[in-house]
């Protein structure tokens, strides 16, 4: 099964009639086979996706043109593998000449924005969530749970957060418009768009948007008390530490 998805030979292939920089060509083709020492230790499940992971990342690379872009996502699900044993260090070392190239091949990110999740980026959406590690994995569902569990909340508003055609986190809202209540229930933002500002410019789309719903006064978010935990964050955002609560989480709200 695996050599259905890892085939070095055709990724080359597809490579060299690709049109890219020569660097990156290059680069590329220092990349696909540092994989192959890397599989044989990995779990059966590990080996499976990384080298669908592999493949994907290798396609969008070479394609003409991509709707979406996952690079990153993908290169950093790589590198997790990776990390997991020594002979994955070629393929890190090969890893970070190659993601200077591809960045300047697809270029800058564009301007924050939430879109529409659709049935061609849910799966993507989700592995955002693979992206965290210990302790941020631990402040918040993943993705794909918080999208189930939104079908059967009648409250429940989600959007991916997109940086131009790059999905970078997700966000969903409790927004009771009966009550006139507003809760950020569910926000992340993934490992390889961290410190880029993503998470400020999300959290700007959403307040601009609950501002238009009724009697919208404040946005509230609650958040587990840790030190590596989400509340310096929110409160650069402009939240406020109401002292109450919940659940073992800190509530907080931002007064609109």
């Amino acid at each position: 099964m695996m050599s259905d998805v890892y085939k070095p030979e055709e990724l080359l292939e597809s490579i060299d009639a690709a049109a890219v920089a020569d660097d990156l060509k290059m680069a590329l083709r220092d990349f696909v086979p540092t994989l192959a020492p890397l599989l044989p230790h990995l779990s059966s499940r590990s080996q499976l996706l990384t080298a669908y992971y592999f493949k994907f990342l290798v396609e969008e690379v070479t394609a003409v043109a991509v709707a979406t872009h996952w690079w990153e996502m993908h290169l950093d699900l790589i590198s997790q593998a990776a990390h997991s044993h020594e002979t994955g260090r070629p393929l890190l070392a090969a890893a970070a000449q190659a993601a200077p190239l591809i960045r300047a091949h697809f270029g800058p990110h564009g301007a924050v924005a939430l879109q529409l999740i659709t049935d061609e980026t849910v799966r993507g959406i989700c592995r955002l969530s693979e992206t965290l590690t210990d302790p941020q994995d631990l402040f918040v569902a993943p993705n794909a749970y918080s999208l189930a569990q939104a079908h059967f909340h009648p409250h429940a508003w989600f959007r991916a957060v997109y940086a131009g055609k790059t999905p970078v986190g997700f966000i969903m809202l409790a927004a009771d418009e009966e009550k006139q209540e507003y809760f950020l229930w569910r926000y992340m933002i993934a490992t390889p768009y961290q410190g880029y500002g993503y998470g400020r410019d999300a959290i700007d789309r959403l307040v601009e948007y609950v501002r238009t719903r009724p009697g919208a006064k404040e946005l509230l978010v609650s958040c587990v008390p840790h030190p590596q935990g989400p509340y310096p964050f929110y409160l650069k955002c402009g939240f406020v530490d109401t002292g109450d609560i919940e659940d073992g989480e800190v509530v907080m709200k931002l007064i609109l």
